[in-house]
């Protein structure tokens, strides 16, 4: 159960700098270099010894797979980044959280699966919670009013990224998976440094300490959840660690950052916890 909460924390970890970066001044895609660069160190650790792959049909299907994956998760982060700054911390975790509905629905459309009645019920509370967050509220003062679309694209990006490891599944090879994951953060990685060099961007001090401070957290909670899953069921592990970080960016936010969200909002966030139990079962 230590690694589940420690998972979850460092989940959490990610919209905590996101929000607390958001006070300082720093070069975005720089920023993001770091951050996707810190990923690959665990994964060149993990590739010490061993022999390199062959560069065959599978290989290039993979780097393909990867590159694809990479660009995802890197519009995944910048639109994080953004929800943080414009719908706060507390909405911008529990709408990511909600990405889950992405790959069962990929699973329902291209793989013909059958959802769970749990996981329908689950997406009716969903939308529900989004008519409810709709509602506008007559005096809302310095309170965070949410940008649906924002929050709705930032959701689809990281489910489609989270969506690429099934797809990879299905048609690449299952023996790449640790490349596939290598190759998506270099992938990340170079496009950021890319876009750093053509605005003439920097990657100082700041950049730095922020992209560890992200990079870290962001391995770890993948790590430390795959290390639970050996004493923890899933089905009780995968919602704990979503709803876990829902909590602790909500306990972390209104303490640390007195941040408020509308009456509605806030029902609407409440009314999305279930549903990512439901969708996580």
């Amino acid at each position: 159960m230590l690694f589940l909460v420690s998972a979850f924390l460092c989940s959490a970890m990610v919209s905590i700098v996101l929000k607390i970066g958001g006070r300082w001044e720093y070069d975005e895609y720089g920023m993001f270099a770091v951050n996707y660069a810190a990923c690959l160190v665990p994964f060149s650790i993990s590739q010490i010894g061993r022999s390199l792959p062959l560069f065959d049909a599978d290989f290039m299907n993979c780097v393909a797979f990867a590159a694809i994956n990479g660009f995802l998760y890197l519009m995944g982060m910048v639109l994080n980044r953004m929800n943080v700054r414009r719908n706060g911390a507390i909405l911008q975790s529990a709408f990511a959280r909600l990405g889950v509905m992405v790959p069962i629905c990929l699973s329902i459309v291209l793989f013909g699966e059958r959802p769970m009645p749990r996981q329908i019920i689950g997406i009716a509370i969903v939308l529900a919670a989004f008519c409810i967050m709709n509602i506008p509220e007559k005096s809302c003062g310095d309170k965070i009013k949410p940008e649906f679309g924002l929050l709705l694209l930032g959701l689809l990006f990281g489910g489609i990224a989270d969506s690429f490891l099934k797809v990879f599944q299905e048609y690449g090879q299952p023996s790449l998976e640790n490349w596939f994951m290598g190759i998506t953060f270099l992938t990340a990685s170079l496009i950021c440094l890319a876009i750093t060099a053509l605005r003439k961007g920097r990657i100082g001090k700041t950049e730095i300490i922020l992209g560890l401070s992200l990079g870290i957290p962001n391995y770890l909670s993948s790590l430390l959840l795959l290390r639970s899953l050996s004493s923890v069921s899933a089905y009780i592990a995968y919602p704990t660690y979503s709803v876990g970080a829902i909590l602790a960016v909500i306990a972390v936010s209104a303490i640390a950052f007195r941040e408020r969200i509308t009456k509605w909002s806030r029902i609407g966030v409440l009314m999305i916890i279930p549903a990512v139990l439901l969708l996580n079962l």
